[in-house]
């Protein structure tokens, strides 16, 4: 535990713990508003399309190739 000499040392640590606090209340905010967008539903959405439209076109690649193989 830290010893303190005057209340100036405990004014300055108080100050420096209350900015942190602070900086961390900010940064759960920007998480907050990232998560918040990521879950959206236009972004959701895109996603799934995104996924469904390249596993689409990666079956029909496979089939081109097995057709050419003759399997």
């Amino acid at each position: 535990m830290k010893r303190y000499n005057s209340i100036r040392e405990i004014d300055k640590d108080l100050k420096i713990l209350k900015l942190e606090v602070e900086i961390s209340k900010q940064k759960a905010n920007i998480d907050l508003a990232y998560i918040k967008r990521a879950l959206s539903f236009s972004n959701i959405a895109a996603e799934l399309i995104a996924y469904f439209g390249q596993k689409t076109v990666y079956a029909r690649i496979g089939t081109q190739i097995l057709r050419k193989f003759g399997l």
